[in-house]
């Protein structure tokens, strides 16, 4: 070969030599393993030993030797693409060191051809460990972020400013009651949702975050129905790398349940300061009333017949103006403690019997299941008059010859603990649950909002006082209940009475139905009013008992002292010596003397053998 072609072809090896120098070298600095494999996977050539494999040389052997078996599919399939198609294919595997050690790796297999034959693989092997990794931990944050979401019940929605894309999941379009379909797509759509009263606020709050960077919470009503929903929207700006806002993005929470517990404390308040200021009128009045209906009644037994209406009209008005006190003074203080117990059970029954005498035939009044009812333990005259006025409110919704059926349905059943936690999280123990629900016209929410306020009726002049609701609500108070309304228009009324279930089913006794007369018994009156002793004196003397008077407490221990004394009627509020004071000194000087309290207020006095309100009729009295 002569000197130059010799020369030439060295240049041209050295050249070719220092081309591959340069591109193992290439090889050797990538952050990745490069390999060829043979057709059946024998490793031919690697770059690099990774320091876990560093006992272990991997050139000839096979590449499935370096992952578990449950990776050997992956491999062996990405390796039979490449042969079929001739084009570069990847795969994702797990590696395994002898040190136990476990890499995730992202494989990219690319045929290898001589003379357009296929002779074996190139494989590119980057550890991806730490995205893998990253991955993971994002997937579990999300697993987390989702579990927080439903479990505080948030709906999450986001803005996108420059395209106008409002994105909303599934919960929060359930909250709306929406379908995906239905899910607004952009601000213009979104507002269609918001209430014409609250478009504006909403439209000033949106400008002020995309001003201040600031979102505040946004408390919005959603009309649904006739049965408005609460939300509390809280949110947040979106910026770009350069600061820029771009968006928002936040989260819905519903409160309606919270709202309509607020709207029941702020219900409870309104009646408790009611409650106070029938206490401080209904003493008085109540002592003025022990005198007039007493005296009305004795005169109607001796007045002469023309005068006999006029007497009727005026005891009318008078047993009607007790009635009214006594009803206000339901909100003041607990009824009395020593009334007749019954289970709610029979009270109802008995209301429901007698409001079938009573209403109007067209009036469907239906009973349904109350064995549950008999759990729960009431005051027998108190509740009856409480559950009364439910049916008598029901009653008054269903209006004759209408489209819609006339019908008032009660039923009783132990109350779901679960809903009933959700609306008091501090309760504990059963709950039975009275319903009584017509078939009326239902009312707005406005109205219903106020349907437990005194005084407050929707009812026409002369159709009551607007205390019926409100009585049965402190009523139910009064035995650590609670007194519920639901309504819509058009679909009627549902009231559920809640109340504490005892232990066991209540086993009823029932009192006497009537009390002789007295025999010359006697009976110290002790009252510091003298128009009430005397009123009532002479009902009881006209009744057949012997009357000892007492202005005060003192004056009692020293008239029962001195006389025989068959029974004590006791006023409990009075100068000097207090109630409890003149009932201790009464029971020492005979321990198992009978003593009435005799009351204006519906107080207990603790240890009376008895108790009555005034203005007491001539009846109870006796």
């Amino acid at each position: 070969m002569p000197f130059d072609e010799s020369t030439a072809l060295d240049a041209r090896v050295a050249a070719l030599q220092a081309e591959v120098d340069r591109t193992r070298q290439l090889i050797e600095t990538v952050p990745a393993v490069v390999m060829r494999v043979s057709l059946d996977g024998v490793i031919e050539y690697i770059n690099r030993v990774l320091p876990e494999y560093a006992s272990r040389q991997p050139q000839g052997q096979s590449i499935y030797s370096f992952a578990p078996p449950s990776q050997h599919e992956v491999m062996r399939s990405a390796l039979e693409r490449a042969r079929e198609t001739l084009q570069p294919t990847s795969f994702e595997s797990v590696a395994q060191a002898p040190d136990g050690t476990r890499d995730w790796y992202v494989t990219n297999v690319g045929p290898v051809l001589e003379g357009g034959r296929l002779v074996g693989f190139a494989l590119v092997s980057a550890d991806v460990s730490r995205v893998h990794d990253a991955e993971a931990r994002l997937a579990q944050s999300r697993v987390k972020m989702q579990l927080a979401l439903d479990a505080g019940n948030v709906g999450v929605w986001s803005w996108d400013r420059r395209s106008d894309a409002v994105e909303w999941d599934e919960k929060l379009n359930a909250m709306f009651g929406l379908t995906p379909e239905q899910s607004p797509r952009t601000v213009q759509q979104y507002m269609a949702l918001i209430p014409a009263d609250q478009k504006e606020a909403m439209g000033r709050h949106i400008e002020r975050a995309l001003q201040t960077g600031l979102y505040p919470d946004f408390e919005l009503r959603a009309d649904q129905g006739d049965t408005p929903r609460w939300f509390i929207i809280k949110g947040g700006v979106i910026r770009d790398d350069e600061g820029q806002i771009t968006g928002l993005l936040g989260g819905v929470i519903d409160v309606t349940e919270r709202r309509q517990t607020e709207e029941l404390l702020r219900q409870a308040q309104k009646l408790q300061a009611v409650g106070q200021l029938a206490a401080g009128v209904a003493h008085n009045f109540n002592n003025m009333l022990a005198v007039i209906l007493p005296a009305l009644e004795l005169l109607k037994g001796r007045a002469a017949p023309a005068d006999q209406e006029l007497i009727d009209d005026a005891l009318t008005s008078a047993v009607n103006a007790a009635q009214l006190v006594q009803q206000l003074m339901v909100f003041s203080r607990t009824p009395p403690a020593a009334g007749r117990k019954e289970a709610l059970a029979d009270v109802v029954r008995r209301a429901v019997q007698l409001c079938r005498q009573i209403f109007a035939p067209w009036v469907a009044l239906e009973l349904r299941a109350l064995d549950a009812a008999s759990w729960a333990e009431v005051d027998s005259a108190a509740m009856e008059q409480a559950v009364m006025n439910l049916l008598l409110n029901a009653r008054d919704a269903l209006e004759p010859g209408g489209a819609r059926p006339t019908r008032i349905e009660v039923s009783a059943a132990f109350a779901d603990p679960d809903t009933l936690r959700r609306r008091y999280p501090d309760l504990e123990g059963r709950y039975v649950e009275l319903k009584v629900q017509d078939t009326g016209a239902g009312m707005s929410e406005a109205t219903r909002l106020r349907i437990m306020e005194p005084f407050f009726s929707t009812k026409g002049a002369g159709r009551g006082t607007g205390l019926g609701l409100s009585t049965a609500w402190a009523t139910v108070r009064a035995h650590h209940g609670f007194l519920e309304c639901s309504s819509e228009l058009g679909q009627g009324t549902t009231f559920s009475l809640l109340l504490p279930a005892r232990g066991e089913p209540l086993r009823l006794t029932h009192a006497p139905s009537s009390v002789p007369n007295g025999a010359g018994q006697a009976v110290l009156l002790v009252d510091d009013q003298d128009a009430v002793r005397r009123s009532h004196a002479a009902l009881l003397t006209g009744a057949g008992f012997r009357v000892l008077h007492a202005a005060s407490g003192a004056e009692a221990l020293e008239v029962g002292a001195r006389e025989h004394v068959d029974v004590v009627l006791l006023d409990y509020s009075m100068p000097g010596l207090s109630a409890e004071e003149t009932l201790a000194g009464l029971r020492r000087q005979r321990p198992r003397l009978p003593i009435i309290c005799l009351s204006g207020l519906a107080t207990t006095l603790e240890g009376a053998s008895a108790q009555l309100l005034k203005p007491v009729s001539h009846e109870a009295l006796v």
